[in-house]
């Protein structure tokens, strides 16, 4: 029984403040150095060493996060369709509960997983035809799932789904999973024991995470809309199914499986 498909980014502004401004303004007439430019020259060097600061803290962080077990710091079931990328979701309500024929999709934030360094061979210095090396970093994971029922029988198991394989320019630590099940044929009603078991490719590493859910033709299931967004259009709570669609669904789906 094939039942799951897996599918696998701030803006910053500086305002001189407004006392700076009105000093350089006042002194404007000064046949000294421009206020203007010294005071930028000076945030300059304060930002270059910020950077400097910056780049330091990341490198240690990187040296924190390869000590680090491959792990799920944060995982949730969410709506279908709302991952939006790192953090951006809208959480599935009830948290654990669908309907039949519902897609259970589980959120996950990987940590301690590996960049595999790669050889790019293929960038060319503008357009002149000189070819250069860089380097890219191989993310690459794939996902098991195992269900049981409430007796502990194993219901259904898949096996080395692709989770995510993407190269990126730098060592990126914010990346996010989203591991769908997909009822082709509803689930019983009843009690379920999801396993799913993230391996990690490039370090051999894996992690297991235990999902309890209840699958329940009665429940009125939906997502809760991002916080301060009242985009009726995308972000509001679904609207959910009524128990007379519910039943119409659910006879539509007999129909086509007796087919």
């Amino acid at each position: 029984m094939a039942l799951c498909s897996l599918v696998l980014l701030v803006m910053s502004a500086s305002v001189l403040p407004s006392s700076i401004l009105q000093t350089s303004f006042a002194q404007s007439t000064s046949s000294s150095s421009s206020p203007e430019i010294l005071l930028s020259q000076e945030q300059q060097g304060q930002g270059g060493d910020q950077l400097a600061q910056l780049d330091a803290a990341r490198q240690q962080y990187l040296s924190a996060w390869n000590n680090t077990a491959f792990t799920s710091q944060f995982d949730v079931f969410i709506g279908e369709g709302s991952d939006l990328g790192y953090g951006i979701y809208r959480e599935h309500v009830p948290t654990n509960v669908f309907r039949p024929g519902e897609t259970i999709v589980l959120y996950v934030e990987p940590v301690g997983y590996g960049h595999q360094p790669i050889t790019d061979a293929n960038s060319q210095d503008g357009g002149n035809g000189i070819t250069t090396a860089s380097t890219l970093y191989l993310i690459n994971m794939t996902a098991d799932f195992i269900i049981t029922d409430s007796s502990g029988s194993e219901f259904f198991r898949f096996e080395g789904a692709p989770a995510v394989n993407i190269f990126s320019h730098r060592q990126n630590t914010e990346l996010s999973l989203t591991l769908p099940i997909t009822q082709e044929q509803p689930f019983p009603v009843g009690d379920y024991l999801v396993t799913y078991i993230v391996h990690d490719q490039v370090t051999g590493q894996s992690f297991q995470i235990d999902k309890e859910i209840t699958i329940d033709d009665s429940a009125l299931t939906g997502a809760l809309p991002l916080p301060g967004n009242n985009d009726n259009d995308n972000n509001s709570v679904e609207a959910p199914l009524p128990r007379q669609q519910l039943e119409e669904r659910s006879q539509s789906l007999e129909t086509e499986q007796a087919f």
